[in-house]
């Protein structure tokens, strides 16, 4: 099946190859891992920070044994020593998250006590956490969680330099001790264990886990056959194809690189067969892949993040998501399909076309879609994620397994089943070590109140201009998402700008949403764009010209997240009547963006009549009757336009009609 063999491309890129006894122990840490999330999904948590230790412990584990220190040549005395040292690490590791089990209570009565032993294991602690952040997400990320950490403790040092409008606020702060700065880290319910810890220790794992099992059991053949089946019979069918399965992906995946990754295997190069382009090819696939974290009912990490920083329930956060999350594939699919008729793309050979019948037989439908209404109706029912996300699971798994009584085929997907509770084990190895990172970040953004200061510095560079700070909010985002993840940038942008912006009067779960949706544009957004790399590599094309052209396509999701919160009823906000007339305008000015972007709309478009689609498309999105009207008035006038020179050229001008 395609869809394994592209499952953890980025991890077994640089992993190591085991085999024998090695082999064996790696896959049963990885199955122990799940297996540990499926019992506390079903019984409920522990504690909090044993539960959390548990966590962090086996995904420091899985990264120590599977990523070496240094991705070169494998192999020799070299890599002898390299294992030496990560078992050693290993066992450091087990050490440091046995002691936060075993002493729970001591921990939670003793809240400002510590010794020397435990400052040094605390130590240890965040080292290794550091190590395996940089292992699994590069160097960027822990370089910036020491600087963190420096900040802390250099605090009294930082000379007195006011910010903008305000000499009161100043960058520096009282200082910390190296002492309590450990202690905070390691020996509370803040740092690597505190609450986004608490997260990725519940509803993340368990909607990790859901979505290997959702794709192993045979899901992601279905969804690309799906795609294939919706739009590849039309003009750019191959491009379009890309759009619609990575939405499919990315609603269970939550990763536009992983989203990139395993879509892009299959529809980059039947884009490249239809003559595309590389660089088009590798660009459609990046923008496509990146909605995914946006788009309900599954999204990515952060979704989950932002209910329990909202304290709304996930469910709301998911309502709220709907209509962006389909401007965005709007927006894209828009452009790509003018684009496509502008540049004659081929459509999808009816040989590559399966019938309906096929890919919604029973057999395939039943085991992706049953385990997915079962999750939407326990949330529904207001259970918690994870209970919710355990029971889809079991669903999942009961269906692969007893949908068929022939006993050599039951004993296959026996083992598929265990291949697929591995690589949900070891996929979390890219996850976890980011978000204790960012853990240890948001504690010491609060323990030394620089969001307070970046915030008031937003606020004076702005003054009451709202907008300029949504700019500044949307460059900062970006900027932090630079060689980040989406949850990261999200976690970060949301502690140093939302309370900017909630000051400025705009809805709490309309900052968090802009912010998310410009967490997850900075993987398109060169110079440091994950997705573009990795979809200009597979397609073989040249980086930059993919990231340009990405951009391009992009254009109008970059617009989205000030159309959204300016107007909150696409946000699902006000009532009834308000959200209709704002969907249906937004949806006509969305898509003539893309109309404008491309240059085509019944034919070629001019400068000028690029110039007044946007003008039109703008005054269709933003609030207001008027203005709505007025945007429809100019795009049909220029529609017309050109269907009136058209019957001119064919030489039947008194036949024009709209």
């Amino acid at each position: 099946m395609k869809r394994e063999k592209t499952e953890d491309r980025e991890i077994s890129a640089t992993a190591r190859q085991y085999g024998g006894v090695w082999r064996i122990l790696i896959g049963l840490i990885a199955v122990g891992y799940v297996l540990f999330h499926l019992y506390t999904g079903y019984a409920g948590p522990f504690p909090n920070l044993q539960q959390r230790a548990v966590h962090v412990g086996f995904a420091l584990i899985l990264t120590f044994l599977i990523l070496p220190p240094f991705v070169r040549k494998q192999g020799g005395r070299r890599e002898s020593i390299f294992l030496a040292v990560d078992l050693a690490a290993v066992a450091m590791t087990i050490w440091c998250c046995v002691y936060i089990i075993v002493k729970y209570d001591w921990i939670m009565d003793h809240p400002a006590e510590s010794t020397s032993f435990q400052l040094i294991l605390g130590t240890v602690a965040i080292l290794l956490t550091l190590e395996t952040s940089r292992r699994s997400i590069g160097l960027l990320f822990p370089i910036l969680t020491f600087l963190f950490l420096l900040y802390a403790y250099l605090g009294p040092y930082i000379p007195d330099i006011p910010l903008i409008g305000n000499a009161l606020a100043y960058w520096g702060h009282r200082g910390f001790s190296i002492p309590y700065i450990i202690q905070i880290m390691f020996l509370s319910d803040q740092g690597l264990w505190g609450f986004v810890t608490g997260i990725s220790a519940t509803i993340v794992a368990m909607f990790i886990i859901f979505g290997a099992f959702i794709l192993f059991t045979g899901g992601g053949e279905t969804f690309i056959d799906l795609a294939v089946w919706s739009t590849g019979r039309f003009y750019g069918g191959a491009a379009k194809v890309a759009v619609v399965a990575s939405g499919f992906f990315g609603m269970i995946s939550g990763s536009a690189v992983a989203n990139v990754a395993t879509t892009g295997t299959f529809t980059i190069p039947m884009m490249k067969r239809l003559k595309y382009g590389s660089e088009f090819a590798g660009a459609v696939e990046a923008t496509a892949s990146s909605g995914g974290q946006i788009t309900p009912p599954i999204m990515g990490a952060g979704a989950f993040i932002m209910a329990e920083i909202l304290e709304v329930s996930y469910l709301k956060v998911a309502l709220c998501a709907a209509i962006p999350a389909y401007l965005y594939y709007l927006g894209c699919f828009s452009a790509i399909h003018f684009e496509s008729v502008k540049r004659n793309l081929g459509r999808v050979s009816p040989a590559d076309i399966k019938p309906l019948r096929v890919i919604m037989k029973p057999s395939r439908s039943v085991p992706l879609f049953v385990p997915i209404f079962i999750l939407l109706g326990f949330l529904l029912q207001g259970y918690t994620p994870e209970t919710s996300a355990f029971w889809a699971i079991m669903a999942a798994v009961t269906l692969f397994l007893f949908s068929t009584f022939r006993t050599t085929e039951v004993k296959m997907r026996w083992i598929r089943l265990l291949k697929g509770m591995e690589d949900a084990g070891r996929s979390m190895i890219k996850v976890v070590p980011l978000l204790v990172c960012a853990n240890i970040i948001i504690s010491l953004i609060n323990l030394t109140g620089i969001g307070v200061k970046l915030s008031e510095f937003i606020l004076a560079v702005a003054g009451q201009n709202e907008f300029l700070a949504l700019i500044l909010a949307a460059t900062v985002t970006l900027i932090l998402g630079m060689g980040v993840p989406t949850t990261a940038a999200y976690l970060l942008a949301a502690a140093v700008i939302a309370p900017s912006l909630k000051m400025m009067g705009f809805e709490a779960i309309a900052v968090h949403m802009f912010i998310f949706y410009y967490a997850i544009l900075s993987a398109i957004t060169p110079p440091v764009c994950a997705a573009i790399y990795v979809g200009a590599g597979i397609a073989g094309a040249n980086w930059v010209k993919t990231a340009w052209i990405a951009m391009r396509l992009a254009l109008v999701e970059y617009m989205i997240p000030f159309i959204f919160i300016y107007n909150t009823s696409l946000l699902f906000l006000g009532s009834g009547q308000t959200i209709l007339f704002s969907f249906i305008t937004a949806t006509i000015g969305v898509s003539m963006i893309g109309c404008a972007t491309m240059g085509y709309l019944a034919g070629p478009l001019n400068i000028f009549m690029r110039l007044a689609i946007l003008v039109g498309s703008t005054m269709c999105i933003t609030p207001g009757l008027r203005s709505d009207l007025a945007g429809l008035g100019i795009l049909a006038l220029v529609y017309a336009y050109q269907r009136i020179q058209a019957r001119k050229r064919r030489g039947h001008p008194g036949s024009a009609t709209l």
